[in-house]
């Protein structure tokens, strides 16, 4: 079990960080670079990379159940400002920005005091067709929790109880699409 030799090394941090291999020319600069910031130089120019938060914001958007459109048997039908929503994702990856303030952007950006930048992020709260469905996604992506079941009874193994639910479902019942 030694360490990888470096050719290997760049290619595992390049697919992990950006999901494409890297150029022959970067290995070759990387393997004939002997600093001792070789590798962290490979790390920061990845992480700089635009393709970083294409990828890694990808995931996110799997947890989001984002989607460009609705796909039918015969037809796709576009949302027409999905895009909004996926590269400001894309871009809040990219920029680095913290994760409270990506996670707040998602529910009340339009409640933030410098929201500019942010009120894209509200295409959160745009997926899904109704709102039980947005207390679905809400809850599993920002508590780690599965909250569907509460809507008839309270919560087997978590104490959320069917008042909570309906709590959490008015406000979302209340607020303007």
């Amino acid at each position: 079990n030694g360490l990888a030799d470096r050719r290997t090394l760049i290619r595992r941090a390049t697919l992990d960080l950006i999901g494409l291999p890297p150029a022959p020319e970067e290995v070759e600069a990387f393997v004939n670079d002997s600093s001792p910031r070789a590798f962290e130089k490979v790390i920061d120019r990845l992480l700089s990379s635009p393709h970083y938060g294409e990828r890694w914001g990808r995931h996110w958007q799997d947890l989001a159940r984002y989607a460009d459109g609705e796909v039918g048997v015969t037809v796709d039908t576009p949302f027409r400002n999905a895009f909004r929503y996926r590269d400001w994702v894309v871009d809040a990856f990219n920029k680095d920005m913290p994760y409270n303030l990506f996670v707040k952007a998602q529910i009340a950006a339009d409640q933030l005091p410098e929201n500019a930048g942010l009120l894209a992020g509200l295409g959160f709260q745009a997926i899904g067709e109704d709102n039980h469905e947005r207390v679905d996604v809400s809850t599993r992506v920002f508590l780690g929790l599965t909250v569907g079941c509460a809507q008839c009874h309270d919560h087997k193994y978590d104490p959320i109880p069917t008042k909570d639910y309906y709590s959490l479902l008015g406000v979302f019942t209340s607020s303007k699409k």
